[in-house]
């Protein structure tokens, strides 16, 4: 039986290494290609919070990508009770939405790393919502606030394959009222 556990552990790991040492040369500058990227990360400005994203980016040139991305971060969570004896109860939520897009500048090299640099611009929408209950009566209360914002980002591809591989950023973002950083790390896919 252990031999067996071992055997079969020996072949995922030999399996796993054979992927990892396939070439993934072309990458670099494939063009007309699409890579459509699912991250989680975290946003930093408006107190420190997750954050879950979806990107797609499609190679005009071999420098050139232009993007659009869409994330969203729950903010903040808290449950209160309120009135005089504390028998009404609320809760409180709040979260971002970003949609934005741009362009991206590829750095082609030699290794399976693709450095870039990124600008564009989209819409920050900032929600809450408050719900109420007690004394007889239920109410919610909703409000958002858009705001356009700009953004810049740094960061990478890391391809394992030809068309799989794992994507890392830093980005920011300059609104009227609000400055916000979020970092990232995903999966990849590269297609056709």
């Amino acid at each position: 039986m252990h031999f067996a556990a071992r055997g079969s552990i020996l072949v995922s790991v030999a399996a796993s290494l054979s992927i990892l040492g396939l070439p993934a040369q072309a990458q670099q500058s494939d063009t007309g290609v699409g890579i459509a990227t699912i991250s989680a990360g975290g946003i930093f400005g408006l107190g420190g919070h997750g954050s879950y994203g979806a990107s797609i980016a499609g190679a005009a040139s071999k420098y050139l990508a232009p993007f659009i991305d869409f994330s969203y971060s729950p903010l903040t969570s808290y449950a209160f009770t309120y009135g005089t004896n504390l028998t009404g109860k609320g809760l409180y939520t709040s979260g971002m939405l970003d949609l934005n897009g741009g362009i991206k500048v590829r750095f082609p090299n030699k290794s399976n790393w693709v450095p870039y640099l990124g600008v564009g611009a989209g819409v920050l929408r900032l929600s809450s919502s408050t719900g109420t209950s007690g004394f007889g009566t239920t109410a919610t209360v909703n409000r958002s606030n858009d705001e356009l914002a700009a953004n810049v980002s740094a960061g990478g591809l890391y391809y394992i394959t030809q068309h799989l591989g794992v994507e890392i950023e830093l980005k920011g973002y300059l609104a009227h009222q609000n400055q916000i950083g979020r970092a990232s790390a995903g999966l990849f896919f590269q297609f056709p």
